[in-house]
């Protein structure tokens, strides 16, 4: 199996006091800390005009973490595609791709916020044409040759995006959660980043829905890799890491649903932060605990599913550097060293 280590973020929280200065110099740490580790990846993530500074600019991020590594991959988990000019992200990719000596993974996907649409003056109705076209330009860009695109959305005429990519492509992720996102990752021919916050069966779901649409494009499904994405949090004593792990990460989903993300518990949405469902959260959704109740939990997915490949969100807001450098490296020691 292969892990990755996520979501950097690098916000501030009242309860670590940390400057954003010093959580991007954390994060430079923690990223050389997992490799060490034997994690496979580490991927950041964006969001815009938050109070907290939720990170707005992976790829800056990512080039800096290259540059202080040079085994693990860095990766977008995810990309806001639809708010970028595609070329640009192109090159912004190509030039991450050459500092890490071929190691980027650009996770992308269709954004949620209103408010982060409003705020670049894009009409959010436009996310689907924006990330399908946004998708193809990044390909003709990194291509050996000039090319003139002309879509709905963006037209460009007879450009050389330079430099080109060390990896030819750049691989490609779609983070996609309502099931027209999943479909549109089937139809295109793109692995998915699924998200945390799914059941087992919800995963299942997920990925049938991935395979239908792409057996009807004329795809072929089988071997294709997803991405799962875990929260995580390993503590030798199993009490305690039940303990962080409700305010690190329930907390974490309570903050995840003021900005409007849909939740669902026991086949009933979350109605408000003070929802007596959030306590059964946790529920066959994350992996908590001691090394061997998480490795036991983690063999099920590859087992149960197939899933080989999982990117554990140890990164909490709530949580200081000291915390998440712990559970990273037991995880490295005690996990990634004696799975199956």
């Amino acid at each position: 199996m292969k892990f990755g280590l996520g979501l950097l973020s690098m916000q501030t929280h009242p309860d670590t006091k940390a400057t954003h200065r010093e959580l991007y110099a954390q994060a430079l740490e923690l990223v050389k800390l997992a490799e060490r580790s034997g994690f496979h990846s580490v991927w950041l993530s964006e969001h815009h005009f938050l109070p907290d500074g939720y990170c707005p600019s992976t790829l800056a991020a990512a080039s800096a973490m290259a540059a202080v590594t040079s085994t693990i991959r860095v990766g977008t988990a995810v990309l806001l595609l639809p708010l970028h000019n595609p070329v640009r992200v192109a090159e912004d990719a190509a030039v991450v791709d050459n500092i890490s000596g071929g190691r980027l993974d650009l996770g992308v996907a269709i954004g949620y916020r209103k408010e982060e649409f409003d705020g670049f003056g894009i009409p959010i109705e436009q996310r689907p044409s924006r990330i399908e076209e946004g998708i193809e330009v990044l390909l003709k860009s990194w291509g050996e040759e000039s090319f003139t695109y002309s879509g709905k959305r963006y037209g460009f005429s007879d450009i050389n995006v330079t430099p080109k990519p060390v990896q030819k492509p750049v691989p490609i992720y779609i983070g996609a959660f309502e099931a027209p996102a999943i479909r549109r990752a089937g139809r295109l021919g793109y692995p998915l980043l699924i998200g945390p916050g799914r059941t087992m069966e919800m995963v299942a779901d997920t990925i049938d829905t991935y395979n239908d649409a792409a057996r009807e494009a004329g795809k072929n499904p089988e071997g294709v890799e997803h991405i799962l994405i875990r929260e995580t949090y390993v503590h030798a004593d199993p009490v305690k890491a039940k303990e962080d792990a409700e305010r690190y990460i329930i907390g974490m989903y309570r903050y995840y649903f003021t900005l409007g993300v849909k939740i669902v518990v026991r086949g009933e949405q979350i109605s408000g932060v003070d929802d007596p469902l959030f306590e059964h959260l946790p529920e066959d959704r994350f992996v908590i605990g001691e090394p061997e109740g998480c490795i036991k939990e983690l063999e099920r997915y590859r087992d149960e599913m197939g899933i080989k490949y999982i990117t554990c969100r140890m990164y909490f807001p709530q949580a200081d550097y000291r915390a998440i450098a712990d559970c990273v490296g037991l995880f490295g020691g005690e996990v990634i060293a004696n799975i199956k």
